[in-house]
């Protein structure tokens, strides 16, 4: 006749894979669904970018929360949630002059003399005979 009572250890041992194999699931329901998703809402960029930014974020959190045993640590780690957060806040920002601004070709606002101090650096100094 066979032990049917498992210890605590044992228990812990047998369930301690289900739930990720839930979390598994989940994130291959959430890619199925971001791949609908797109497909349907192709023709509005911003919707398509805002949707599959939030299903996007909440598979990190997934990922983050099981996988990399964020659930089972204490309050100390999202403390490190602010300096990251003032990081990417900091490059985002310190960025998007770059990415943001793009000169157009009949844009009349461009000024010579902005221009000029800008370009400055790449114009070669004039060569006089010798």
């Amino acid at each position: 006749m066979a032990d049917t009572n498992l210890t605590h250890e044992q228990e812990m041992h047998v369930e301690s894979h289900a739930p990720y194999l839930k979390v598994f699931a989940a994130l291959a329901v959430f890619t199925a669904v971001e791949y609908w998703y797109a497909h349907i809402s192709k023709d509005n960029f911003t919707s398509l970018v805002v949707g599959l930014m939030i299903m996007a974020i909440i598979k990190a959190g997934l990922v983050g929360w099981y996988f990399m045993h964020l659930k089972f640590e204490g309050r100390w780690v999202y403390y490190m949630l602010i300096p990251a957060g003032i990081l990417a806040a900091v490059l985002m920002f310190g960025l998007m002059p770059d990415i943001g601004h793009k000169p157009d070709e009949d844009d009349p606002v461009e000024d010579d003399a902005a221009t000029a101090a800008v370009s400055a650096p790449f114009v070669p100094a004039p060569s006089y005979p010798t």
